[in-house]
């Protein structure tokens, strides 16, 4: 504003604003007459006319109100003056008629006075800086004089004077913004206000204990997982073929060979060891590592043979205890893959019944065997059973059909002579008698009468009796009892070797019914009638 440059104010306004005069009828006397308006004389002509030759009125008081100057209501309206106290000035200064074709400009003092711009001004920028001046917003506002003619529009009530009258009040002090967040910790504080010295000390408390917690964890698991610091001691395992992983670990641990079973399930998880080890009976040290326990474990990494002589007459059950007790396989497991586990193709089973533990009695067959240590029950079985087919040959079986022709009237099959050659071979004392007794049982059976004969044959009640022949109980309730149940036992008693099975197939032809054994030679004395069998056991009995 201080370089704009004001107009030079027209000869009829006063040059002060204290100098206007204290009554101005122009505007009343101009609005008020209303004269009729012509054809020939246009109204702003002839108040321009009127203007020329009115006298000036009186200037109006400053001091004068407003209120003053509103006619009361009801009162007689004054007369409207003439057009013609217009001013000249007015009339010839301000209201001339614009030039046709002139262009309209905007008044430059005008818009000077009043601080606008133009058209091709643009607004300078606006300071920011000068809201961050604490004095301009301390800054009291500055007090305004009071208008006296203000004075007209007070009521003389208490509620307008106290509204008025009350003493300004006091600018409030400025109320800074209130922080939001986290105090400001103290120079040397750290967390929860303990000085960070102490912090310090706290945390690398922490990574200490942290750390030689976690080295003596590592370093006992690798104790363990190695086997540093064993005594050397060995035990023997039996794992089975029922047996599962949970069952394998508290047999190591029971046994000492490991001292935690939670990392012992861990190491076995990683190396799939479960799948490693097998059924079987192994030797296993207490300095063996994890890596070389469960290696002892996998039979097949190192496929140990034995020889092994099963004789002949062994039943089923001492077979497997001698399977067992070699380090072959297991007696529960190969019992319960006897009589439950899938075998191959025999044709000398066809008619033989499963289910128990001993149902191939008969069947495996006595021999020198080469068998690896811990072998599948299988592989056990299958060997002697593979032997037995071997063995029981092609003319055996034609002589089979022989004894049907001529002793048994067509009858018998394999399992028949196997059980019959069975109780042969717990009966003779030599190979030499055993087709004498072969043809002493074919006698009982069918040359005995009308009705076959009890066999009385002692061994049969010595294999129901579990292999116990301390004492005879010819009492016995036992479809194996010979002397209360006619005809065959129901299932071998022993697994006959070739001697018996060809006696059983060519049994000596005679008359003999009875025998009894003669304890001076070993051999059997053999009688056709029941008097000279008693006769000979009394004879024998004295003789003892």
């Amino acid at each position: 504003m201080d370089n704009k440059q004001f107009p030079e104010q027209p000869d009829f306004l006063p040059q002060d604003f204290t100098d206007i005069p204290e009554e101005t009828p122009l505007e009343e006397e101009f609005f008020s007459s209303k004269p009729d308006v012509t054809e020939e004389e246009s109204p702003i002509d002839a108040a321009f006319d009127a203007a020329d030759n009115e006298p000036a009125a009186e200037p109006v008081s400053r001091g004068s109100s407003f209120m003053e100057r509103i006619p009361d209501v009801g009162e007689d309206e004054p007369e409207e003056p003439p057009l013609e106290t217009i001013p000249e000035e007015i009339s010839h200064d301000m209201l001339t008629d614009p030039n046709l074709g002139e262009e309209i400009t905007p008044d430059e003092g005008a818009m000077n006075y009043h601080g606008m711009l133009g058209h091709d001004e643009e607004e300078p920028p606006f300071d920011m800086s000068i809201l961050d001046d604490p004095d301009l917003s301390e800054a009291e506002e500055p007090e305004t004089a009071a208008d006296p003619a203000d004075q007209e529009y007070r009521d003389n009530g208490d509620e307008f004077d106290e509204m008025f009258n009350a003493p300004p009040e006091e600018p409030a002090a400025p109320v800074r913004p209130v922080r939001k967040g986290r105090p400001k910790r103290k120079k040397g504080e750290g967390l929860l206000g303990i000085p960070n010295i102490l912090v310090t000390f706290v945390w690398l408390g922490l990574i200490l204990a942290i750390g030689v917690t976690a080295g003596r964890m590592m370093w006992i698991c690798a104790a363990e997982v190695l086997a540093f610091g064993r005594e050397d001691r060995v035990v023997t395992v039996t794992i089975y073929e029922s047996d599962t992983m949970e069952d394998i670990v508290d047999k190591l641990y029971d046994n000492g060979l490991i001292r935690y079973k939670s990392l012992f399930n861990f190491y076995a998880d990683l190396s799939d060891a479960e799948e490693d080890i097998q059924p079987g009976i192994y030797d296993l040290n207490t300095r063996y590592d994890y890596h070389a326990m469960v290696n002892a474990m996998t039979p097949r990494s190192s496929r140990e043979v034995v020889e092994l002589t099963i004789p002949e007459g062994y039943t089923c059950r001492q077979i497997f205890a001698l399977l067992e007790e070699n380090r072959i396989c297991t007696a529960v497991d190969i019992g319960a893959y006897a009589a439950d586990g899938e075998l191959d193709e025999h044709w000398f089973l066809e008619s033989v019944p499963r289910g128990t533990e001993y149902c191939l009695e008969g069947f495996l067959f006595p021999d020198t065997y080469q068998f690896y240590k811990n072998s599948t029950p299988k592989e056990a079985l299958e060997k002697m059973l593979d032997n037995f087919e071997v063995r029981f040959s092609e003319e055996m079986r034609a002589q089979l059909d022989t004894l049907n022709a001529n002793v048994t009237g067509g009858s018998y099959g394999v399992r028949e002579v196997v059980i019959v050659a069975s109780l042969i071979e717990k009966e003779s004392a030599a190979p030499a008698e055993s087709p004498k007794i072969a043809g002493v049982i074919y006698n009982r059976l069918f040359r005995w009468g009308d009705t076959p004969a009890y066999l009385n044959i002692d061994a049969a009640l010595v294999y129901a009796q579990g292999g116990d022949n301390t004492t005879i109980n010819t009492q016995l309730d036992s479809p194996y009892n010979t002397y209360t149940n006619v005809g065959l036992t129901p299932t071998p008693i022993a697994n006959p070797g070739l001697s018996s099975l060809q006696a059983a197939l060519n049994p000596e032809t005679h008359d003999y019914y009875y025998y009894v054994l003669n304890p001076a030679t070993g051999m059997h004395q053999f009688s056709t009638t029941y008097e000279e069998h008693e006769a000979y056991r009394a004879q024998f009995a004295e003789a003892s």
